[in-house]
């Protein structure tokens, strides 16, 4: 049922790519971190509806999602650096090479793949008609992904030697840093081997979630509402409670591949809803 539901959700975004904005206006959007640049690129900005939520009441559902529809989003994200380019997720692959031009880079500078989770939306940019598109990168992903995701293992032979497995270490630790100022954060629920990505640099973070959320007007002020797309939904929304505490009160700001344009922002504990937290995207 959950793989059908996951397909479901590609032909959406899929369909909702053709609404998306234009450039610069809702499909790139761009923060500093220390010496790291990291710029949302956006493959569909869209609406969604309330038959992929679990454990939302009529009440939460009246309150806060009054129209029935809310933001959905589907995005990678580009980090720049001094010491090279890396992609966390390569989307469906429709749209990131246009947006890696406009940034002033393209596919051959890509040296590092960091894989948050191997459904389609994430991992389908990595090839096309069979070949890497990202010549000289590593691939980077959580053992126990790798070893889930069939899929995964059928795009990553295309990279041959070119990829790497990791074991992510435990929010309350920090993670595990892989490369200079990237940790990696395990995070498992949506899937078994779903991974975060913290950079810091110069005293500055911020947490690429992937996709702790799904529908962030409903998601926010009650975390413990998961998506049928969760592999384990109860396991989902423990740790998104965890990190939603984590984020705020570390003052980490956050980015997802399914919150809406910007896509980057800060989380605040909602003092008028025990429990609930507040998302505020950056300014442009």
């Amino acid at each position: 049922m959950r793989f059908s539901a996951i397909v479901l959700l590609a032909v959406l975004l899929v369909l909702g790519c053709k609404n998306a904005a234009r450039a610069g206006d809702g499909e790139i959007f761009s923060v500093a971190v220390g010496d790291f640049k990291i710029s949302m690129l956006s493959e569909a900005q869209r609406e969604s509806g309330l038959d992929i939520l679990i454990g939302a009441s009529p009440e939460d559902i009246a309150k806060f999602i009054p129209s029935g529809q809310y933001p959905l989003a589907v995005a990678a994200y580009l980090v720049q650096s001094p010491d090279g380019a890396m992609l966390v997720d390569t989307g469906f692959g429709r749209e990131i090479g246009r947006h890696l031009k406009s940034l002033g880079a393209a596919d051959d500078d890509i040296k590092t793949v960091l894989v948050t989770h191997a459904h389609g939306d994430h991992i389908s940019g990595l090839t096309k008609d069979g070949a890497a598109v990202y010549k000289n990168a590593k691939v980077i992903v959580a053992k126990r992904e790798y070893s889930w995701s069939a899929d995964l293992r059928k795009h990553l032979a295309s990279y041959k030697d070119s990829h790497e497995t990791i074991t992510p270490g435990a929010l309350e630790a920090g993670g595990t840093e892989i490369l200079p100022g990237v940790y990696a954060i395990e995070a498992y629920g949506h899937t078994p081997g779903h991974t975060m990505f913290l950079f810091e640099s110069r005293g500055e973070k911020l947490l690429i979630w992937g996709d702790l959320t799904h529908a962030m007007a409903i998601q926010m002020p009650r975390p413990g509402v998961s998506v049928t797309y969760d592999s384990d939904p109860a396991a989902a929304a423990k740790v998104r409670q965890a990190v939603l505490k984590y984020a705020a009160e570390n003052k980490i700001p956050i980015a997802g591949m399914h919150v809406a344009y910007p896509g980057i922002g800060d989380i605040s504990i909602d003092p008028e809803n025990p429990g609930g937290y507040i998302f505020a995207g950056k300014a442009k």
